[in-house]
């Protein structure tokens, strides 16, 4: 964790007149020197996401200020840890009365640690006033305040503009001046209690695991400390929640979302009664679902086997997981490596975060020496860096060491040039999103060669259009997959699986995956041929050649159902089959006849949110494989990017460390605009060249 001290002069409650304040970590967080009765610790965050709330201070972190005599807190964002000794790990309803300076607030979001419920985002507009001051009272109906945000904190507000989706022209401001909690004691305290003492193997051996334990009133107990801990952001804790972040949630069988991992036993002291237990490993694992009853002064002892729905490794295929950050010191590998295992990734990216003014996630080595292996699974070091909104966030693995040049942290070219020596793989993520302005980058480096992969599943999200526009064009790239935890999934949500053959090494892995040997999944598992060619492979035929395809894709039952399986022919479903057989899979086989050359691949769905596709394969009659019909429109699309390049200035409220990077991204790009402008002119030829061609 990179801590930087910040000494700042305050106007302080107690007396003092100066404190010095610190701002640290991914989220910027800053500790603020407010005191209210019945609160502990009041904070302020550049970004976060606590309890469905997705704040992003665009304009600068919270401080406190004096308002009319008041000792009041100015910002967008703001973390509250109720003191425990007044209340901790309760349900029950709860009162708590905002006072805002009304001039400079025009209203607020909460959210809070609520029982059952992982998100809670409500939305509170004032009435038109001419008042100084406005005061808001706000129930919170099952409280829990179990230290479960961020920084271990109990609920958050933010100003109105002060979301991911907020109007970054906005102000970002409430200026708040008193909190009043009030309980309702209404908490019942269990008195009886008995033991689940819990053993999960598959086969022979232990085996880590995530786990949900939910009682007869849908909580889950907090975990012991025989659960992992996990490394999100800063804070480690103990259990985290998959988040809806996009249409549907990931399937959970459970309504309250959070869980916990262990590393194969699990023993606990909980209130009797009845409780359901939830175990899962990944998609290649059936789920577990048990009913407990938990008497007084009696152990339950259970033992779980886990059962597999498939077993890819021994197909050849392993799982990847392109975008995870978690700081690792060498003590720290164990742990990750646990996490990584219950949910049943093979390779894991780790990646140290950079900007134009700090890194974050670090890693405390590259290359061999920042491996760590256990059986098949591995931790591996990468770098999502550079990484900007000017041209876009970057990820690049397996990489030797790192080279971050600050003379030259927008020249991406250079940089992915030298991880390409290293033996890396560069290319650039979000673009399943379209976020930081993607397309900038994509425009000017794909047609040079310098891009290897493009992370097209997301979040749930697969999105296809940049990159079926540059593979139609005729460039090659690898689709990835990452989880991007802990700000989007849950480690290993979103991945890749790669066929790596035979003996699996780290190195074949990568290896298999610069042959394009892969495909992007939430789920569902695809096979792909072209007259016994699979999935990457490069097809010189003679026109008029006959192609057989044959494809097929299945789905763990307990995810859900499959939908449709898609043939895609230069972006376009030439044809799809959509009724699964019982084993929720689906087949499909279709001939055709080559003229001109070009690219194919499948995609399969879910009825609700299962989603993946595969790498092309790539048909060649003699001219290259992109399609011709589109090449003067796609050309002129990117030339668009590249025009938006040339006027394009840096805006400091589009960076996710807006309280940071400005000054250097500013001074930077005025020195280095240059180079980016003489290299999106060598994209801009090679696009104008494809338009004399036609």
């Amino acid at each position: 964790m990179n801590i930087r001290f910040i000494f700042l002069v305050w106007p302080l409650m107690l007396g003092s007149n100066a404190l010095a304040h610190e701002f640290s970590g991914a989220h910027g967080t800053l500790l603020l020197d407010w005191k209210v009765p019945g609160i502990s610790r009041v904070l302020s965050s550049g970004y976060g996401d606590s309890f469905g709330m997705e704040a992003w201070a665009r304009k600068g972190l919270g401080m406190p200020v004096e308002i009319a005599g008041r000792q009041c807190i100015e910002g967008t964002y703001f973390l509250f840890d109720i003191d425990d000794e007044f209340m901790f790990d309760v349900d029950e309803m709860v009162d708590i009365e905002f006072l805002f300076a009304r001039p400079q607030s025009a209203g607020f979001n909460i959210s809070y640690d609520q029982n059952v419920i992982p998100e809670n985002v409500r939305a509170i507009n004032f009435p038109a006033s001419e008042e100084r001051w406005h005061s808001h009272l706000i129930r919170l109906e099952r409280a829990r305040f179990a230290n479960r945000g961020e920084s271990g904190t109990d609920f958050v507000i933010t100003a109105p503009d002060g979301t991911w989706l907020g109007d970054p022209k906005e102000e970002h401001k409430v200026v708040l001046c008193d909190v009043k909690i009030t309980r309702s004691h209404k908490t019942v305290l269990p008195k009886k209690f008995g033991k689940l003492q819990l053993t999960v193997v598959d086969g022979e051996q232990l085996s880590p695991v995530r786990i949900g334990l939910y009682d007869e009133a849908d909580r889950m107990p907090l975990p012991t400390d025989n659960a992992l801990t996990i490394r999100n952001y800063d804070d480690r804790t103990k259990q985290i929640f998959l988040r809806k972040t996009h249409p549907t949630v990931p399937p959970w069988p459970h309504d309250n979302r959070f869980f916990f991992y262990i590393d194969g036993r699990y023993d606990t002291d909980l209130p009797v009664g009845n409780y359901e237990l939830v175990i899962t490993k990944g998609p290649e694992y059936r789920r577990e679902l048990i009913s407990i009853q938990i008497l007084e002064g009696e152990t339950s002892v259970l033992e779980v086997e886990l059962s597999r729905w498939s077993d890819m490794p021994a197909l050849g295929w392993y799982s990847g997981d392109d975008h995870v950050h978690m700081t690792r010191t060498p003590a720290d590998n164990e742990p990750i490596s646990l996490i990584m295992r219950a949910e049943d990734v093979h390779i894991t990216n780790l990646l140290q975060m950079g900007n134009p003014y700090d890194t974050n996630f670090n890693q405390y080595a590259f290359g061999r020496d920042g491996r760590y292996q256990k059986g098949k699974h591995t931790l591996v070091s990468g770098v999502e860096d550079p990484r900007t909104a000017v041209r876009g966030h970057t990820i690049s693995m397996n990489i030797k060491e790192v080279f971050r040049p600050m003379d030259r942290y927008l020249r991406y070219d250079q940089i992915f040039a030298e991880y390409r020596k290293q033996g890396g793989l560069s290319g650039f993520a979000h673009v399943a999103g379209r976020l930081f302005n993607v397309e900038r980058g994509l425009a000017i480096d794909v047609p040079l060669g310098a891009v290897d992969f493009v992370e097209i599943l997301q979040d749930g999200v697969l999105e296809t259009e940049l990159w079926y526009d540059f593979l139609n064009l005729g460039f090659k790239l690898i689709p990835m997959a990452g989880s991007d935890f802990p700000y989007l999934s849950a480690p290993g949500g979103e991945r890749n699986y790669v066929y790596v053959g035979g003996d699996y090494t780290v190195d074949g892995y990568y290896a298999a995956l610069q042959e394009h040997r892969t495909f992007v999944t939430n789920g569902p598992i695809l096979e792909l041929s072209v007259n016994g060619e699979p999935m990457g492979s490069d097809m010189l035929v003679s026109s008029g050649d006959q192609l057989v395809v044959v494809a097929g894709a299945s789905l763990n039952p307990d995810i859900e159902e499959l939908d449709r399986l898609e043939l895609i022919v230069h972006g376009d479903v030439v044809a799809s089959v959509n009724l699964a057989a019982k084993d929720n899979s689906l087949t499909l086989r279709h001939t055709i006849r080559a003229g001109d050359g070009f690219w194919l691949a499948i995609r399969a769905y879910g009825i609700d949110q299962a989603v993946a596709h595969s790498a092309p394969v790539y048909i060649n009659t003699g001219s290259g494989f992109e399609n011709s019909t589109l090449v003067s429109d796609l050309a002129r699309r990117m030339l668009g990017y590249l025009d938006d390049v040339a006027i394009a200035q840096p805006d400091v409220t589009e960076e996710l460390e807006a309280w940071s990077v400005g000054e250097n991204l500013e001074s930077m790009f005025v020195q280095q605009r240059l180079h980016i402008l003489e290299r999106a002119e060598k994209a801009r030829l090679v696009y104008a060249r494809m338009l004399d061609r036609l």
